[in-house]
């Protein structure tokens, strides 16, 4: 057997015994063995409610469906506890309550995914003959005094286990492959991506297009924190991704169309920074930024230009940006022209001395790297720093209010400027 050591640790530990760990082993196929031992402060075991809505081995009763075997030994060293409250969407609850370090003992069976064909690969759980690809919320019981983890694995010889090196277990990706994964680095940030299936023809071209887009991220955030995240290919023929905390699941109908793969991954990965550090305040009302902007710098990333696109989405719109209950193709193509008419702006006020990348090192800064939410008033305070613009006025009338972008204003100055962005779409 092989051991491999991820060492996974909050940023701020108050004290060492909140710290989890874990021993994770392939049992039998599709199961895996975890022996764990957590800090506990009650009769809370924990699994998260997020799930997908569409499988039905854990459609009614979650995570905890999938969980064989559990045992628990208290701190007291009794006689494990061998029953428990039937187990519901959000785990167990012990016979009663318990402080200190526990011992639990349970399997995760997820040969029922695998009878029906591995449903929601992107959100659950995926296997081949050398891969096997699990959501480390159906992996990983918690309890509410856990602080951070330690996690080994013990692996079949020629067996790799790869996860993200962050704060976060639950809501990642754990790949356990047989192949070396591929890997992208751009100062202390490292990408690392592991191509399965249909994929493996495709990983030098992976290389070649992401490489850049990590590098312009990275220099745009002036980001210099050592960070990891992990794209995992799967070989399905079907369109969609699936976003985690430093994690990204892709299929995709046609591996050969790069420029439409590579802007998605770029867009996703980009999300490491704005989505889930730097966070509205109000989901809703922040999508706009978050998904627009995003897919702005991914388009800017991969050199695809999709502005004409956006213009067409951003026709069909029919509320104000802030209005996020209704997300999609609309709200977020108009955010993509929000970020290009500001990216523009900028430009225009300071003679090309400074860009939106300006703008997200003065927000970055603003929000204290990500760990405050941001409300408008930081977005504005952050604009005041790279530009002199009235953004307020901006804001009100084309934000918070209804009153279309100045698209052919933004596109007239756009095609003065040595940048060489797109002239205005015909029409505009």
């Amino acid at each position: 057997m092989k051991r491999a050591v991820l060492l996974l640790l909050l940023v701020a530990m108050p004290l060492a015994g909140q710290t989890a760990t874990y021993r994770v082993r392939f049992e039998r196929p599709y199961t895996l063995h975890v022996t764990a031992t957590l800090p506990i402060d009650g009769d809370a075991l924990e699994m998260t409610a997020t799930r997908p809505g569409n499988v039905a081995a854990v459609d009614v009763r979650g995570w905890p469906a999938l969980v064989r075997n559990l045992r628990v030994a208290p701190p007291s060293r009794r006689p494990a506890a061998r029953r428990l409250a039937s187990p519901t969407v959000h785990g167990w609850r012990l016979p009663h309550p318990m402080h200190g370090r526990i011992t639990i003992r349970y399997d995760v069976d997820y040969a029922p995914l695998a009878a029906a064909g591995w449903p929601a690969p992107r959100e659950t759980a995926f296997a081949d003959a050398g891969n096997f690809v699990v959501i480390g919320r159906s992996l990983f019981i918690t309890t509410p005094a856990m602080r951070g983890a330690r996690v080994t694995f013990d692996l079949p010889r020629g067996w790799h286990a790869v996860m993200p090196s962050t704060d976060e277990i639950v809501d990642n990706l754990v790949v356990f492959t047989r192949a070396a994964p591929d890997v992208v680095t751009a100062g202390r940030f490292r990408l690392t991506v592991c191509a399965m299936g249909h994929w493996r023809a495709q990983r030098a071209e992976v290389r070649r297009r992401l490489a850049p887009a990590v590098a312009r991220f990275v220099r745009t955030f002036d980001f210099r924190e050592r960070a990891n995240y992990l794209v995992v290919l799967l070989p399905q023929a079907e369109h969609g991704g699936e976003s985690f905390h430093d994690s990204f699941a892709l299929t995709v109908d046609d591996p050969a169309d790069a420029p439409a793969w590579a802007n998605l991954i770029a867009h996703e990965v980009f999300h490491f920074w704005n989505g889930w550090r730097l966070r509205g305040a109000d989901y809703a009302s922040s999508q706009w930024f978050q998904e627009g902007f995003t897919e702005y710098e991914a388009n800017r990333a991969t050199g695809l230009d999709k502005l004409a696109k956006h213009v067409e989405n951003y026709r069909r719109l029919a509320q104000s940006l802030e209005d996020g209950t209704r997300k999609g193709p609309p709200l977020y193509s108009a955010g993509a022209l929000v970020a290009f008419a500001w990216d523009v702006m900028i430009r225009d006020a300071t003679g090309g001395k400074r860009t939106l990348d300006d703008f997200w090192r003065a927000l970055w800064l603003q929000t204290e790297g990500g760990r405050r939410p941001w409300t408008w008033p930081d977005l504005r305070a952050a604009l005041d720093r790279t530009a002199p613009r009235d953004w307020e006025a901006f804001y009100r009338a084309h934000i918070h209010g209804r009153e279309p972008l100045p698209l052919d204003e933004i596109f007239a100055v756009s095609s003065r400027q040595s940048w060489g962005a797109p002239t205005s779409p015909a029409g505009n």
